[in-house]
């Protein structure tokens, strides 16, 4: 498995994102796959996302799916980065935008904490903060269909950019 090279944007996959990746077989989420495998992008995550995922994967309705959740979580570890959750008054100081659901709200902070280029998620209190983030943190919120169309304007605009001379 290739390693995310120092230029690989940062990028934050929420929970249902990780269940498409694992458990389904959505083919809007086949370009993350692909840019998971070849290190174009560098996933993170914080334990508490990490947890969540691990008990939705034990929801009964995924049971039928035979969902090894050992393996699963382990292809998570090996595919992220972990960032450590950061102290409640930095939380705080930060001023980030507010999910309306409390459970996201951490997809929220890890993205800006980890300095993310994006944050992939289809659920649409995450995606009525797109705006706001962007202006505070300069993180992009996408829904997967989006996600193809973002990495390639980002390579594409990377090989145009003048090379550092030093």
């Amino acid at each position: 498995m290739p390693v995310p090279g120092p230029l690989a944007p940062r990028v934050v996959l929420d929970s249902n994102i990780w269940v498409d990746l694992l458990v389904f077989a959505d083919p809007h989420v086949e370009p993350i796959r692909a840019a998971l495998d070849t290190g174009a992008i560098a996933a993170v995550i914080r334990a508490d996302c990490r947890e969540e995922l691990r008990r939705v994967l034990a929801y009964p309705q995924f049971a039928h799916f035979g969902v090894d959740i050992p393996a699963a979580m382990a292809t998570v570890d090996r595919l992220t980065t972990r960032i450590a959750i950061p102290e409640e008054a930095d939380i705080a100081a930060a001023r980030l935008p507010r999910c309306r659901d409390t459970d996201d709200q951490k997809f929220i902070e890890l993205a800006h904490f980890a300095q993310a280029a994006c944050l992939v998620s289809k659920d649409k209190a995450v995606l009525k903060l797109k705006g706001r983030l962007r202006r505070q943190s300069g993180v992009d919120i996408l829904l997967p269909q989006a996600f193809a169309s973002w990495l390639t304007a980002r390579e594409e605009a990377a090989a145009q950019a003048p090379a550092d001379p030093r």
